[in-house]
């Protein structure tokens, strides 16, 4: 294997009502998130698993003042199979469930060759990654 995945990763992530994940950075070269169940709004909920509602990713901007001061700049919630992408440096989190069972795989990784270097992580004053 020529990757580096984040601990416990990949994994398979069940969040039922109140189900979050708090604001973060992956500090990976790539996250792979794909959801398994979709939300209540998807008329094709083509999984047959009990919709969800609330949830879904939000994001942050990097021109956002930040996750402990303003919420996210957009959440997205697509239907079941429908692979996100982003780099390790974007700020973003599990939005609460409101009702339902929300599933998503993730896989946050970077190649072992060492071609990849996290960029300088600062941290806040609560030691959360800028």
């Amino acid at each position: 294997n020529n990757l580096k995945y984040t601990h416990r990763e990949p994994a398979i992530n069940v969040y039922s009502k109140g189900g979050k994940f708090l604001s973060h950075k992956d500090a990976q070269a790539l996250t792979v998130l794909i959801p398994l169940s979709s939300p209540s709004t998807d008329s094709h909920n083509s999984a047959r698993l009990s919709p969800f509602t609330g949830g879904g990713t939000g994001f942050w901007s990097q021109d956002a003042r930040g996750h402990r001061v303003e919420g996210p700049t957009m959440v997205l919630k697509p239907p079941a199979g429908t692979a996100m992408l982003f780099g390790g440096c974007v700020t973003h989190s599990g939005i609460p469930v409101e009702s339902g069972c929300r599933i998503v795989f993730v896989a946050s990784f970077s190649p072992k060759n060492g071609l990849y270097r996290a960029p300088n992580m600062e941290r806040d004053v609560y030691g959360d990654l800028l």
